[in-house]
């Protein structure tokens, strides 16, 4: 017996060295992405294909990476896991998506996964009101970024007009040598609501949805802001452009400087060039939106990972996540994003005129939106009808949101 015992510990000691290393070469995780990594010229792409290959090298744990679409990516990932396609480890994804994810039942619960990890307790209000949802951990969420309002500041020597009616005063007179006063995103896309309409919205004391997630928009709140943006347009305050056509036909606009005012997102700063030295030198200031009485605000969402119910490999997914997760890492991250960090110790760039402010509004006067399980469905659809609204003058507004709201409600409840 004593012999037998004996072999079998020298067998033990023989054996499991191999198969642990074994496994380790063999671990993988799939990661979605927005980025490509093959981009020498995405700062972003840069810091991450650096990242995996420094995470692979310590761990073992190879990363396997697919770019997909950012508005694919809720969609592909719900009918993988649905219909038992190939499901990731890990997804790049945003807060609004989230609703949509756990309806699908595609957004594993992360709390067992991370438990002990003491970076989670630092994250920020911001990441919780964004992950945890009725008490449970979703996603984790490494940005924030919001709409904004970016302002040639010279153009308004008596002060920015904060209010509709200031803004609609300039019907009679434009600053010198602007086409308009103002440009923005409004077209068919759920985007324009979030970021160029809901800010409206919540200041007015409206609401998109219902705290079931069903739309609630068809009311006099609502109206009023579409009313305020007719008037915008029929005073050739806007450019009809920002209404029919696609995201960078207003920033064209703004470039052009044919405009005083661009309504865009912190991550605007990517898209436009000269945009951010153009607010670090003070020549562009930046602002919430207009002030209906409620309070100025802006839209927020939580740039996140998630890690899919089905995931092949979650505990590396895990690994990943802790491993990326330092304080130095998420202050770069996050700059190169253009938002704010949620992670306790990660900093903004210091002596930045462009995140100090978007920091200081974002965390004062930020909103996120209601949550629904049919939300860019639900949203797609009030973008088109305000479209309509605003190019057609003869519609009813009130009567064409409730068409709009019961098209959805007899679509998915």
């Amino acid at each position: 017996m004593r012999f037998r015992t004996f072999l079998l510990v020298i067998v033990l000691l023989i054996v499991l060295p191999g198969a642990g290393l074994t496994s380790a070469q063999n671990a993988s995780i799939t990661l979605w992405t927005i980025l490509d990594l093959s981009n020498t010229n995405e700062p972003r792409g840069v810091l991450l294909k650096g990242f995996i290959e420094e995470f692979t090298q310590s761990t073992g744990i190879v990363v396997e990476v697919e770019q997909v679409a950012w508005n694919q990516i809720s969609t592909r990932l719900a009918v993988a896991v649905q219909e038992g396609g190939d499901v990731p480890d890990l997804v790049e994804t945003g807060s609004q998506q989230m609703p949509s994810l756990l309806s699908a039942g595609a957004a594993a619960p992360l709390d067992e996964l991370f438990s002990g990890q003491g970076w989670l307790s630092s994250l920020n209000q911001q990441d919780a009101d964004a992950c945890v949802i009725d008490g449970v951990r979703y996603c984790v969420s490494h940005t924030v970024r919001g709409s904004m309002t970016f302002y040639r500041g010279a153009d308004f020597p008596q002060g920015y007009p904060n209010t509709p009616e200031a803004m609609l005063a300039f019907a009679d007179a434009l600053p010198a040598g602007r086409d308009f006063l103002a440009t923005f995103y409004a077209g068919r896309s759920f985007s324009a609501i979030e970021r160029t309409w809901w800010p409206l919205i919540a200041s007015n004391g409206g609401s998109i949805f219902d705290a079931e997630g069903k739309p609630n928009w068809a009311t006099p709140e609502v109206v009023e802001v579409v009313d305020y943006g007719r008037a915008l347009l029929t005073a050739n305050l806007i450019p009809e452009v920002s209404v029919t056509g696609d995201f960078a036909d207003p920033e064209v606009i703004w470039t052009d400087e044919s405009a005083s005012i661009f309504g865009g997102g912190t991550w605007s700063g990517l898209f436009i060039p000269g945009l951010r030295d153009a607010v670090e030198s003070g020549t562009v200031l930046l602002a919430p939106s207009v002030d209906f009485g409620g309070g100025a605000k802006v839209q927020l969402n939580a740039e996140a990972w998630v890690i899919p119910t089905g995931a092949p490999n979650p505990a590396g997914a895990a690994a990943y996540l802790s491993a990326f997760m330092t304080p130095v890492r998420m202050s770069r991250w996050s700059e190169l994003y253009y938002g704010i960090p949620t992670l306790e110790g990660a900093s903004i760039p210091s002596d930045s005129p462009y995140f100090e402010q978007v920091s200081r509004i974002l965390s004062t006067d930020g909103v996120y939106m209601q949550r629904s399980p049919y939300y860019l469905e639900s949203l797609d659809a009030l973008a088109v009808a305000w479209q309509e609204l605003l190019l057609d003058p003869a519609l009813d507004a009130q009567s064409h949101l409730q068409a709009a709201q019961d098209l959805i409600l007899q679509s998915y409840w």
